[in-house]
C-alpha cells in the first residue's frame, strides 16, 4: 500500500464509491422485488409445449434472480469495506485496486492481476 496517500482525496473517493454502490443496491433491490413478484404461469391448463416454455422461463427467472442476489451481496460487502476503510484494497496482495477497475466494477475485491490469477487457479 502507498503511504503518500491524501486522506481528503481518499474520503472523496470513498464517498463517490459509496454513492455508486448505494445506487446499484437500490436498483438491485427493485429488480429482486420484481422478480420475486413475477408469475411465470397464468394458472390456465397448458399443453406440453406451454409447460416446457413455462418451465424454461421459470428456470431463466431463477437464474437471473440468483445472479442479481449474488451481485447484491457483493455490493453489501463493498459497502462494509467502505465503512471500515478497506475499500479498493486487493484482498490477496493488499495493494490498491486501480480506479479504472473500480469505476467499471465497483464491487471488485481483487486487483486485475490477482483476479486473473484466481480465475486461472
Amino acid at each position: 500500500m502507498s503511504t503518500d496517500r491524501d486522506p481528503k482525496k481518499d474520503q472523496v473517493r470513498l464517498a463517490k464509491a459509496r454513492e455508486v454502490l448505494l445506487k446499484r443496491q437500490a436498483e438491485l433491490e427493485e429488480m429482486l422485488k420484481i422478480l420475486a413478484a413475477e408469475e411465470t404461469s397464468d394458472g390456465q391448463v397448458q399443453d406440453l409445449g406451454d409447460q416446457a416454455l413455462s418451465s424454461s422461463m421459470e428456470s431463466l427467472r431463477q437464474s437471473l434472480q440468483n445472479t442479481e442476489r449474488e451481485e447484491y451481496n457483493m455490493i453489501l460487502r463493498a459497502l462494509d469495506a467502505v465503512k471500515d476503510g478497506s475499500y479498493g484494497i486487493c484482498i490477496d496482495c493488499e495493494l490498491e485496486i486501480s480506479e479504472k477497475r473500480l469505476k467499471y466494477y465497483p464491487n471488485a475485491v481483487r486487483c486485475l492481476a490477482c483476479q486473473e490469477a484466481a480465475e486461472n487457479g
